[in-house]
Order: structure tokens, then C-alpha cells, then sequence
């Protein structure tokens, strides 16, 4: 077990702020979140009466599994996520709609396919590494090198490898728009219209938005013009057929879910490496043991599908890295009818939240919570723990699509970078979290980066 005074960076407030909201809502949640199964907050906003915090993983299974129906998605996050993820895509479909889009795309995250991909990870994990080489001898952010990183991946995993795609400009743009997402959850809150609603940087953010939007629109035409036919994601969009009704994806849901799996495939992939990185900055011995493992299961040579899934410690790593900092801080419901959780009445006029940051550092559910300890999630610790206690992924029908493909994505990625460079933190660095679409520090992770594995060694290993 590790301890350092940044893995709980802030004090709970005693009453939630508008300034928390916009710089770090994650301030608001009251203490309480933290220490029982069940606990509200009332008149906070103008259109929310009530919010309510659901701790008790028991319920939260029957929330969003036993009674998954009578629980869709609440209508605050549904406007705080209308901003970044475009609003045709699967994740905000619902009933039918939903189902068969669901179906037509789970192909692509089937195992075999995934562990197809391992050497792309390995290969953009390859560039960073050639890149950090070639670099000055100066602190480096890892979060902004792992959203380089991580958008390197999704684009040939989703794309394939489009020439045409302005990579640097679109992943520019991105990072405009979600800089926007405090804002956007503070007008959700007060029920304003987001693409309406101006606040500082709002024709900045429209036009980001608008140039992501016209981008997608393009790759899609591309490849209907093209009569390529590749094995990637935009592909199996594209051939995309219920196998009920015979529909296809119209283009408004094809551009829709492309752009989804571009932001989202990256940004909660990339949020998760930085932070692992910098837990094992922090602690030297986790990072030693971790490069121990790379080496006795992978020797010299780049990470294989034969080897990814025998990286357990790494694996470990990346799973106490998102249980402290979870890329996606909440999954929230809103009940259709007045119904009951447990003994606990709730209002189908009140949303009701499974809050990741606090359920992952719940004083019932986890031992020293606010510590860093890998082996939390060894297989004997885990079959001890309720399925729930634990889901950066989310849960239920809606769970994460690609969880699969981000775990062997992070693994690769991970091992190789720790085994090629020693990590370490830059003295008097203060973390300062400011989270917009997912739990980011405020002006990066700096890290000082030290070569152990020259460029030669390892391009000849590859």
C-alpha cells in the first residue's frame, strides 16, 4: 500500500458551490457519498429538486441490471453529454433503436478481433517511446502524450489508415471542445439549451464542434466513395444490418457513432494511462515490479496477443489507477414512475447516481480507500468483492462497449512504455484536479521521462 497526500487532492465541501461546479464538481459530493449506502442533496438547482447519491452495490446491481427498463438514463446527463457526443449515435439511443445498433456494432469488440489489434497498440506505443527519445531532456505531460497516444489507436483501429484525415487538427478541435464541458454541465443544471446558451469561448467551442461534426461527415463519404473494404469499425458500420427489419444505419446515425467512438475511444483510454503512470511515479516499487513482469513475459520483444493477456501486475495497475481516478466520474438514472430502491423511496422526478469517484473510495467497501495498492485487484481479492463495488465501465446492458478493446489497448501500452523508461514525479509539482468530460488534473501530469532501453534495442526487438 502506497500513500501520498495528491490521491485525495481536495476536502468535500461542507455545501456544493457554483465555482465547484464549473472548476471541480467533485467537491460537491458530501461526505456522506462516501460513507453510506444511500444519502440525497435538495434545492441545489433550479431543475433538479433532489439529487440522489446510490452507494450500496446491491442496489446499484438492481438499478442498472435487475430493473435496467424502469431506470433510463437521467435527463441531466443527457444534456451535459449532448455537447461532446453527438446525439444519433448508440449512446443515447433507446428501446429498439438501441438494441439492434447494439448488436450491429459488438461484433467488432469480439475478442479474436480485438487481440487482432495488439500490435497496433504496440506500434503506437512504439512511436511515443521513438518520440520521448528524441525529445529535450525536460518534464513531459503524460496526459497530453497518452491523447496522442490513444487517438493514434482508435483512428487506425476505427479508420483503418485514412491519408486523408487531419489527425493533429481534429484531435486540436476535440480537445477545444470538451475544455467547454464545465460549462456545459453548469447549464445543464440550470436547464438552459447548451448550443444555445453562450458562456467564454462559446463561438470557439460551436465552431470546434461544428469542424469534428463536418469531419466525420467526410470519412464516412469517403469510404462510400471508395468501395474499400477493410476490417475496422467504420467498416462494419457501414455493412451494418438488423437482422429483424433489414434497416441500415441512416447517415445521421452513421456519423453520429463514428464521432462517438473517436472521442470516447480515446479521451477515457488516454485519462487512464496518465494517471497509471503517475500513481507509478509516485510509487517506485509498483513501477519496478511492473517492468519486472514485461520482462519475464515479453523479454526484449514488443507485446504480442500471446503475451498481452499474461501482463496480470499491469493489468492491476490499470485497474487501481481507474478505481482512484475513474476517467468517467458518474453513471446516472432517473426512474420512469415513483418507485422504491431498497427502503429508499425515489421520485421519477429526481435523477439518482451511482458517483464513481466516491463509490470507488467508499469507507464500507474499501480498506485504506484513498491508498494505492495494485493488489486490490489480484483474482484472490477480487472474487471477495461485490461485482458492483467496482465498474469504471459502467454496468448493465449499457456497459462499455469497448471495454475490452481499452483494457488490452491500456496493457499494451502500459507494459511497454514502463519497461523502455524510468518515470518520475517533478519535485514540487502540486495536482490540482479540474475535471470536465473526464477526471483531468489542471495543466497536465508533468513527469520526468528517463530512457532505459535505447531506440536500436528496441526497434530491432519489434
Amino acid at each position: 500500500m502506497f500513500h501520498d497526500p495528491d490521491f485525495m487532492p481536495f476536502e468535500p465541501r461542507m455545501r456544493p458551490s457554483l465555482t465547484s461546479t464549473r472548476h471541480n464538481f467533485l467537491e460537491n459530493h458530501p461526505l456522506a457519498a462516501y460513507r453510506e449506502d444511500f444519502t440525497s442533496l435538495s434545492g441545489l438547482w433550479p431543475i433538479v429538486g433532489k439529487t440522489n447519491y446510490l452507494m450500496k452495490p446491491e442496489l446499484i446491481e438492481e438499478m442498472l441490471v435487475t430493473r435496467a427498463e424502469e431506470f433510463p438514463r437521467d435527463p441531466l446527463t443527457v444534456n451535459f453529454l449532448s455537447g461532446p457526443i453527438n446525439r444519433h449515435s448508440l449512446f443515447f439511443a433507446e428501446g429498439a433503436d438501441w438494441k439492434w445498433q447494439r448488436r450491429a456494432v459488438s461484433s467488432a469488440f469480439r475478442h479474436e478481433n480485438i487481440l487482432a489489434q495488439v500490435p497496433t497498440f504496440a506500434e503506437c506505443a512504439r512511436e511515443q517511446a521513438d518520440a520521448w527519445r528524441d525529445g529535450a531532456d525536460a518534464p513531459v505531460d503524460v496526459m497530453q502524450a497518452m491523447s496522442r497516444t490513444t487517438f493514434a489507436v482508435i483512428t487506425r483501429a476505427v479508420l483503418g489508415a485514412e491519408s486523408r484525415f487531419d489527425h493533429e487538427k481534429f484531435l486540436a478541435a476535440l480537445t477545444l471542445a470538451l475544455s467547454s464541458a464545465g460549462w456545459w454541465r453548469l447549464i445543464a443544471l440550470f436547464g438552459l439549451p447548451a448550443a444555445r446558451t453562450p458562456y467564454p469561448g462559446f463561438f470557439k467551442t460551436q465552431a470546434a464542434l461544428r469542424h469534428l461534426g463536418a469531419e466525420t461527415a467526410k470519412l464516412v463519404a469517403a469510404r462510400r466513395a471508395s468501395g474499400v473494404q477493410r476490417r475496422d469499425v467504420l467498416q462494419l458500420l457501414l455493412s451494418a444490418r438488423d437482422p429483424e427489419s433489414g434497416r441500415v444505419m441512416t447517415d445521421s446515425e452513421l456519423v453520429g457513432n463514428l464521432y462517438t467512438f473517436l472521442v470516447a475511444g480515446h479521451e477515457t483510454s488516454a485519462v487512464a494511462l496518465g494517471w497509471s503512470l503517475w500513481l507509478l511515479a509516485k510509487d517506485q516499487a509498483s513501477q519496478e515490479r511492473l517492468r519486472e513482469e514485461v520482462r519475464a513475459v515479453a523479454g526484449e520483444h514488443e507485446i504480442r496477443p500471446d503475451t498481452v493477456e499474461k501482463l496480470v501486475f499491469a493489468k492491476q495497475v490499470l485497474q487501481e489507477s481507474m478505481r482512484l481516478f475513474p476517467p468517467g466520474p458518474a453513471v446516472g438514472r432517473q426512474p420512469r414512475e415513483d418507485t422504491t430502491l431498497g427502503p429508499y423511496e425515489v421520485s421519477k422526478r429526481e435523477p439518482i447516481y451511482a458517483f464513481l469517484w466516491c463509490l470507488h473510495r467508499h469507507e464500507k467497501l474499501w480498506d485504506d480507500p484513498n491508498g494505492f495498492d495494485p493488489d486490490r485487484f489480484s483474482p484472490e481479492r477480487s472474487r471477495t468483492r461485490h461485482r458492483y463495488a467496482y465498474m469504471p465501465f459502467g454496468a448493465g446492458p449499457r456497459i462499455c462497449l469497448g471495454m475490452s478493446f481499452a483494457m488490452l489497448e491500456m496493457t499494451t501500452i502500459l507494459a511497454s512504455l514502463v519497461r523502455d523508461f524510468r518515470f518520475a514525479t517533478v519535485p514540487g509539482h502540486k495536482l490540482v484536479l479540474e475535471p470536465v468530460f473526464t477526471i483531468r488534473p489542471k495543466g497536465g501530469l508533468p513527469l520526468l521521462v528517463e530512457p532505459i532501453r535505447a531506440k536500436a534495442v528496441a526497434r530491432a526487438a519489434a
